[in-house]
């Protein structure tokens, strides 16, 4: 609080400051990233982390929070690697970052291992703006109680945030006398007073471009008044209405935009002037933040929005409606003193049965084919139809195969085109987290890739350090049964330093006879030569590389498109190899083993730049959603599917004796009254009943205001979709109670 009040000083820092004192992990986190994200190229951010700091079993810096267990690290702390993640992915380019923590020296950007302190930062953080200042280096403890008394006189400042306060309050760390203290200017400060206090620490400074001249504070000029501190984050025992009234606040406006015909929302851009918008992201970014416990609330609905649209970029809405009643639904157990574990644990149990049921009962999975794609694809306003698009989409999803894989591009034409490649398909994904996956597509994209195959792991870093020098100039994807760290780690290093992106990718083989068949068809596919350990992987020639035009992998798939290898030679060996088993083995369990795949190229087209972007948007949301219908089945409409909850799901034990099981059922109904009062139903009471009675063979299409059968409905949706929307509410219901 000492450095925030010298920060928040208009004369000497001038910084919006947010303190969070004395949180849980979780919340520590996510108080990070929101401070991280959507941040502008020429913001300039702080972020001051003052804690103990503890390693792992495997030297991994972690900074301890008020419900840190030590053997439970990675659930109950602050990882570095968790923090490096947040500034990589910043958009800010002057960036500070200030840790007085035991070990701080240890904090290493990019997973580096070495006991070396001059880590060599600049290749990875190149042009960024960041810079790094400790208390310590990698070994020693950081000291506290050895500083001045606060302002206040509770407690004594560390030895490290003491140096750097003084510094900043009396303008002493202004080394060079320009009237502004630089990140070169407080670092030699704080490390002469430490030495002059013969602290027993040796702080640390890294310069991750910028190279030194960033400018922190100004010196504080004669008479500067301390200013008052910001209130921090609530401690743990926060007023559970408080926080609610934060939620409903923000659930209020959303509820309008719910279904196919949304309400507007009357917003105010920051010079007052009034517009509308529909969108539920643009609405929840515009909100007020709210006072007290009551910004926690919005912060929550925030987050769940965030949560929900990176999952499936839809039913958003929905979900904060959902989640907000729910929330109300938990108030009066909350009341009588119930805790909010025990009521943690009901509502995970309720939802997870809610998940089960939705699946079973309307979803049928493993019974989906060209009718369910179809409903999940058309849209619900006929007005916004396009059967060009609509069977275009069809066709790819249904031609793409198990994998799933669609890929969409921009065409020269005006229509929507297709093709279908044939692929080499590994099915356990990649290990290369640090390459950037389109938020859009959710795919990574390699083009005119070189190839690797070895028939044995690649475990050193001399490995993985030889296969990147010899293709320095495309990028480089390595299949092998396994990876050491240190390969792993080479790899990463090259990609994240402007090198061509490395990816590696596993077998799926189970056996040394499913290896090395493996491996035949991959260097029939890529012509590459089969690596067996006989010699060294830096003494292989380019040529023993193979080749493919692209390589499209998602989080679970890998799959090589248009390699350098004669087709017909190909699929001539698979199918020799799949014939003598069809008797003998399950189909799925020989298409896993060899490999042979397809992947769907969309095309299309548009009047101009602008039309083209906007139906490539469409496209993209239809064929995510005919993917989920094709994987786990359609459910006729969403907001009834919740409302049936009610009569579908079984009690949930230890819940319905004080009401709260069926207090939660009940909230299930919300998006449903809310899509039928937003349309202008006379009784969605009535709506309701008709729905808990006779769904799933009926449902209600809001845009006729009634209850239709569900064969002449349009409102289908992937079951998939509810699934991960509940697992989003549910994340948000869990944040909200550990709160109170």
């Amino acid at each position: 609080m000492e450095l925030s009040g010298v920060l928040s000083d208009p004369d000497v820092g001038g910084y919006a400051v947010r303190p969070v004192i004395d949180q849980p992990a979780h919340i520590v986190r996510r108080e990070i990233e929101r401070f991280f994200i959507h941040r502008k190229p020429n913001d300039q951010l702080l972020l001051y982390l003052s804690c103990h700091g503890i390693k792992d079993s495997k030297l991994q810096l972690h900074f301890a929070a008020a419900d840190t267990d030590r053997d439970l690290l990675d659930s109950t702390s602050v990882a570095a690697s968790f923090v490096n993640g947040q500034l990589i992915r910043c958009a800010s380019r002057k960036v500070l970052v200030l840790l007085d923590c035991c070990y701080s020296g240890a904090f290493r950007p990019g997973g580096a291992k070495s006991a070396d302190t001059s880590v060599h930062l600049l290749e990875e953080f190149k042009d960024t703006g960041v810079a790094v200042i400790t208390a310590t280096d990698a070994l020693q403890p950081a000291w506290e109680g050895d500083g001045p008394a606060t302002g206040n006189g509770e407690g004594q400042l560390s030895v490290f945030t003491a140096a750097a306060v003084e510094g900043l309050r009396s303008g002493r760390a202004d080394r060079d006398g320009d009237g502004w203290i630089s990140v070169d200017d407080l670092y030699g400060h704080v490390r002469e007073e430490m030495l002059t206090r013969d602290a027993r620490q040796n702080p640390l400074r890294w310069i991750l471009g910028g190279q030194g001249d960033l400018k922190i504070a100004r010196r504080a000029t004669a008479g500067s008044a301390p200013q008052p501190l910001p209130r921090p984050l609530p401690a743990l025992g926060s007023p559970a209405v408080e926080i609610l009234a934060g939620i409903s606040s923000a659930a209020t406006p959303l509820k309008r935009t719910l279904g196919p015909v949304p309400r507007r929302v009357l917003l105010s851009d920051p010079h007052g002037t009034p517009y509308s918008s529909t969108d539920t992201r643009e609405i929840v970014a515009a909100l007020p933040a709210g006072r007290g416990h009551a910004a926690l609330g919005v912060g929550l609905v925030r987050d769940l929005v965030a949560d929900q649209y990176g999952r499936s970029q839809d039913g958003t809405v929905t979900a904060v409606v959902l989640f907000d009643a729910l929330v109300r639904a938990l108030q009066p157990a909350l009341a009588r003193g119930t805790h909010p574990t025990v009521l943690n644990h009901t509502v995970s149990a309720l939802l997870g049965l809610a998940r089960e049921t939705l699946l079973l009962a309307g979803g049928r999975p493993g019974n989906s084919g060209e009718a369910e794609v179809l409903r999940a694809v058309a849209p619900e306003a006929p007005e916004q139809a396009d059967p060009e698009l609509t069977s275009s989409v069809v066709r790819a999803v249904l031609g793409a195969g198990p994998e799933n894989l669609v890929t969409i591009e921009p065409s020269a034409g005006f229509g929507i085109t297709s093709r279908v490649s044939a692929a080499c398909v590994l099915r356990d994904g990649h290990l290369s987290p640090y390459l950037a996956t389109d938020e859009l597509t959710g795919l990574v994209v390699l083009r005119d890739a070189a190839v690797l195959v070895s028939e044995v792991p690649i475990s050193s870093a001399d490995d993985g350090r030889a296969a990147v020098e010899m293709q320095d100039r495309r990028p480089l994807v390595l299949v092998a049964p396994s990876f050491g760290e240190d390969a792993l780690a080479v790899l990463a290093e090259h990609s994240l330093t402007g090198g061509p992106p490395c990816m590696a990718v596993p077998l799926p083989a189970s056996s040394a006879g499913w290896r090395e068949t493996q491996c035949k068809i991959l260097s029939l596919f890529t012509t590459a030569s089969v690596f067996t350990r006989t010699t060294e992987i830096r003494t292989l020639g380019t040529s023993f590389f193979g080749s493919a035009r692209r390589v499209i992998a998602t989080d679970r798939t890998v799959a090589l498109v248009d390699g350098g290898g004669a087709a017909d030679r190909y699929a001539a060996h698979v199918q020799r190899f799949r014939d003598p088993l069809r008797g003998d083995w399950p189909p799925e369990t020989v298409d896993r083993f060899v490999l042979a795949g397809t992947v769907c190229d969309l095309f299309v087209g548009g009047t101009d730049e602008g039309a083209v972007r906007e139906r490539r948007a469409l496209v993209r949301r239809a064929v995510r959603r005919g993917q989920a219908a094709l994987s786990g089945g359609v459910l006729p409409g969403e907001a009834a599917a919740l409302a049936a909850l009610a009569h579908w799901t079984a009690p949930v034990d230890g819940a319905e004796q004080d009401g709260v099981g069926a207090a939660l059922r009940e909230a299930f109904s919300q998006p449903l009254w809310a899509l039928a009062e937003n349309h202008g139903d006379p009784d969605p009471g009535a709506v309701i009943a008709r729905i808990r009675s006779d769904w799933p063979e009926v449902t209600y299409e809001a845009l006729r205001t009634r209850v239709v059968p569900a064969e002449e409905a349009g409102v289908w949706v992937p079951a998939a979709y509810t699934s991960v929307m509940l697992d989003a509410v549910e994340s948000a219901v869990t944040a909200y109670l550990s709160l109170v």
